[in-house]
């Protein structure tokens, strides 16, 4: 009897241990989140007027006297995109469109004709892949 009492007794004495453990390390823990709480704080005071003014980037976009800086601005290569006049004028767009506006364009009719239009201009001959011609 007096082995399972001292058992017992170790038994409660490892829990207490445990659970202070933890107690200490959640105040460490909480210590340390303060102290890095303080590290981070919000020290600017509120401006107002600053946050409602113009950015330099935006009055460097504006202004129009800054003809030397906005050369250095200009990007180094040119972008050939197609314009909006090009793609509308694609009639696979415009058929998508009429059917989308229907509310067709996820019907199997859909499916069926849109891989059937052919372009305005048929495609590049190197442009055409055989990876997956057998």
């Amino acid at each position: 009897v007096k082995y399972r009492q001292e058992l017992l007794e170790k038994r409660l004495m490892e829990r207490k241990k445990v659970a202070l453990q933890e107690v200490q390390e959640e105040e460490e823990r909480e210590r340390r989140l303060e102290a890095l709480r303080k590290q981070v704080a919000v020290v600017v005071q509120s401006d107002p007027l600053r946050m409602m003014s113009d950015t330099m980037a935006w009055k460097a976009r504006t202004d129009t006297e800054r003809e030397d800086e906005f050369i250095l601005q200009k990007p180094l290569f040119t972008l050939t995109t197609y314009n909006e006049q090009q793609i509308t004028s694609d009639p696979r767009l415009r058929f998508e469109l009429a059917l989308r506006e229907a509310g067709l364009h996820k019907t199997l009719y859909a499916k069926e004709m849109l891989p059937k239009i052919s372009p305005q201009k048929p495609p590049r001959k190197d442009t055409e892949s055989t990876v997956f011609k057998i």
